[in-house]
């Protein structure tokens, strides 16, 4: 008898803790505007919604009617990492998901995106995995943002079981999600925390005999080569490993602070999600700082990040908030519009303007001369990070022109090996296109 009823009082009891359960996650986590149970949600499929549109007026997403049920319809496979999608099945993301309610009030929303500058580095990036973004340093306006591979809005129908089933992971954005060790673009942080901190001068002279030790362990640059007598100017440029470690461990935990300015380790306040890569606590273990100061070790980050970082150095040491919305209009409601945003002075101009000095002598005899011979005034820093294991992932990141920048662009290519021979092309034809349609849209003015 006592056991039927300490059994009758433990079902009572789950039955309670079931029932209460279900009502916290209803008040506080469906959204039952959007959920499948909810006959509305199959309503909003029935009413035209409010386009998308690039910063020229371009169509991004529309809606598409047929018979009784309207469609999105979306100009380029890439836009999925941007605009999101809107399926009756799959449901919603991007900014779909984000202004939602605005759409489907029929309220039209312009973003920052260059439809022509979108598809081209969609072009430049297939088949490979990676990801780039473009920006406006001044601004902060986001001109293009491609993740590859990607799943196409058009037809997730066909395709969702693939892209499921694909090992590349279509689903994530690697611009805003992707976590990985910047390698070598760290550099010019740690060069503008030793300048700021008068631990180096561009034309100081040092002995990069191609490693490093310390203590018991030993650093080395690229294929162990010995670059000799180098100014500071000129470690940055050749990317030595050995003067930035040494100057790493000279800025010590002051190291940690400049990362933090730069807003790595912390979620870029962005309208799509992010996440924020990982900067250590604590680094007072020589060897660690050493690490961080040519972007190995524990150091994460995204794209997104590296985008903000380049467009601060080319915005003179003011970093500005990203975006992608410039307004919403439409509707009775008055319109809204996105102004610029500053986030605050991160370096003194004249550090900045030593760190474009510097990237722009990466062009003209660096790392990244590779791309001297085009019709650029580009300043630059490439990356070669290495990973646990495949090839060594790529990147680039750069503005021009150096000396009034109106792009920032940062290109990642998962395993793609060197820096300077892969990321390094992409990044300066992607720039040069970016000037070639902001000339154009200047002659329509």
């Amino acid at each position: 008898m006592k056991r039927r009823l300490v059994r009758c009082f433990l079902g009572i009891s789950l039955g309670y803790v079931i029932i209460l359960g279900a009502l916290f996650y209803w008040q506080l986590f469906a959204n039952m505007g959007q959920h499948p149970s909810n006959p509305r949600y199959y309503q909003m499929f029935r009413e035209e919604r409010g386009a998308i549109l690039d910063r020229h007026g371009e169509f991004l997403a529309y809606s598409n009617q047929r018979e009784e049920v309207f469609t999105r319809v979306y100009a380029t496979p890439s836009l999925s990492h941007v605009v999101g999608y809107f399926h009756q099945r799959y449901g919603l993301t991007g900014l779909e998901r984000l202004y939602h309610e605005d759409l489907l009030r029929g309220r039209w929303l312009h973003t920052t995106i260059d439809l022509q500058l979108q598809t081209f580095v969609e072009e430049m990036l297939a088949g490979r995995e990676g990801g780039v973004i473009v920006l406006k340093p001044n601004t902060g306006e986001v001109l293009a943002l491609v993740s590859s591979p990607t799943v196409d809005g058009n037809s997730l129908d066909q395709s969702w079981s693939d892209y499921l089933g694909d090992q590349r992971s279509p689903f994530l954005n690697r611009v805003t999600q992707g976590l990985y060790p910047p390698g070598s673009l760290i550099k010019p942080i740690i060069y503008g925390g030793a300048l700021e901190q008068k631990l180096a001068e561009p034309n100081k002279i040092w002995t990069d005999r191609g490693i490093l030790q310390i203590q018991n362990r030993v650093l080395s640059n690229y294929n162990g080569k010995a670059l000799g007598v180098i100014t500071t100017d000129q470690a940055l440029a050749y990317s030595s490993n050995v003067v930035f470690a040494q100057l790493a461990m000279d800025l010590g935990e002051e190291l940690l602070g400049y990362l933090s300015k730069f807003g790595l380790g912390f979620q870029t306040n962005f309208e799509l999600s992010v996440k924020g890569g990982f900067v250590p606590p604590k680094a007072s273990a020589p060897f660690t700082l050493a690490q961080l100061g040519i972007g190995q070790g524990e150091l994460l980050v995204t794209p997104l990040q590296m985008g903000v970082v380049v467009a601060t150095i080319a915005n003179r040491g003011v970093m500005m908030q990203p975006y992608l919305v410039q307004e919403l209009r439409g509707g009775l409601q008055m319109r809204q519009i996105s102004r610029p945003r500053v986030l605050g002075e991160i370096l003194p101009e004249h550090v900045a303007l030593s760190l474009r000095d510097a990237m722009v002598l990466t062009v003209q005899e660096g790392t990244a001369q590779g791309v001297a011979h085009l019709d650029l005034d580009l300043a630059a820093k490439t990356g070669t990070a290495q990973v646990g294991q495949g090839q060594d992932h790529s990147w680039f990141m750069g503005f021009a022109p150096s000396h009034r920048p109106e792009v920032a662009v940062v290109v990642l290519i998962e395993h793609g090996g060197s820096g300077g021979a892969v990321a390094t092309p992409l990044g300066a034809k992607i720039i040069a296109k970016a000037l070639e349609l902001g000339e154009s849209e200047k002659g329509k003015r």
